[in-house]
């Protein structure tokens, strides 16, 4: 009862109600049933009675079967919940459940689409970013050595040109107030204006490229940041001609112009960078210092191309130094603004 003799592949194991009685067979019978199959078409008479012997105890554990079935029908889901993803893209019945993110090409011209708050400026030139006829002009007064200046300029330089020079609402012109050199005998802020200016000459878009080259170039004032052979190889850096913005460094012409502009700043109250001055249909608004948040320069720009708008107070021209006046005295502002300021006027380079 306990003992049967193996008869080709279906070899018997011991009863489940007897097999707690350790005997040496059964393992000698199950270690030789992998190898049965390998014996071939000799075995004839065990292969006809497989059948039969598959429901014995010596079948396949119980849960295999049922292991398998589950593998087979997790398999089956997941394929079908790719197939239910793939139809909800569009990828399956010819993409009729979602709609094309891109219009088909008609034959009809199309029209252009209306500008956007962020679109791109439709027109830059030299010192200006923006169209020619638009309503409101923002003035920003500014020293490239001005870390303010720098500051105001990455922190929402970006922004003015999407959000009123690319609408058409505003036209920006950046404008030299070079002064932080006053009192040094080197002229890097003359010599920054210039540089710019000269970046400009050969490419009207370039002079804003290296506009932001400089202001990352910053190293605090009068340091050396803008020596002449720093100043040659930002205009490499921006694709310039270096020979030709050697020589335009050169150019007289162009620095007579910075200091031009900066006695001209001074005449319309401009004491301290960053100033920005916006001018409109509406009232002229005049912000001193670094902006302390986005809605502050927003308004302004609001009320200056609103007529009838409240304008912010005016900007206070700087008297002349006289010789009873410290030159030490910073210049006087109606904004508590952090910004760069000296009372002095710029002394022209023979």
């Amino acid at each position: 009862m306990n003992d049967q003799e193996p008869t080709g592949l279906g070899d018997p194991v011991p009863e489940p109600a007897e097999s707690a009685a350790p005997t040496t067979e059964p393992a000698a019978e199950m270690t030789s049933e992998p190898a049965e199959p390998a014996s071939g078409p000799a075995e004839t008479a065990g292969n006809a009675a497989a059948p039969a012997v598959a429901s014995t105890p010596g079948a396949p554990p119980p849960g295999a079967a049922p292991r398998a079935l589950g593998y087979l029908l997790a398999a089956a889901g997941g394929g079908l919940l790719v197939a239910v993803l793939f139809f909800a893209a569009g990828v399956l019945g010819g993409g009729a459940a979602v709609a094309s993110p891109s219009p088909a090409p008609s034959a009809g011209p199309s029209a252009s689409p209306a500008p956007t708050s962020s679109a791109a400026p439709s027109f830059v030139d030299g010192q200006v970013v923006g169209r020619a006829d638009a309503p409101v002009t923002i003035d920003v007064w500014a020293d490239y050595q001005c870390p303010f200046c720098r500051l105001e300029a990455f922190a929402f330089g970006g922004a003015l040109e999407r959000e009123f020079a690319g609408s058409g609402l505003a036209r920006i012109v950046f404008r030299d107030y070079a002064f932080l050199d006053t009192r040094s005998a080197t002229k890097e802020s003359q010599d920054a204006a210039v540089a710019a200016r000269c970046a400009g000459r050969q490419d009207p878009g370039a002079y804003w490229r290296y506009h932001d080259l400089l202001f990352l170039a910053q190293q605090g004032e009068n340091q050396g940041a803008f020596a002449r052979e720093n100043l040659v190889y930002l205009a490499g850096l921006a694709g310039l001609d270096q020979a030709a913005f050697e020589a335009c460094l050169d150019d007289p012409a162009v620095r007579q112009a910075v200091l031009a502009e900066t006695a001209e700043g001074k005449a319309q109250g401009v004491g301290s960078t960053p100033t920005t001055i916006i001018s409109g249909p509406g009232p002229t608004q005049v912000l001193r210092g670094f902006t302390q948040d986005w809605s502050e320069l927003a308004d302004a720009v609001q009320r200056a191309a609103t007529p009838g708008a409240t304008p912010t107070p005016a900007p206070t021209p700087t008297p002349a130094p006289t010789a009873e006046a410290s030159p030490e005295t910073p210049a006087p502002s109606d904004s508590a603004s952090p910004g760069s300021s000296i009372d002095a006027s710029p002394t022209p380079t023979p």
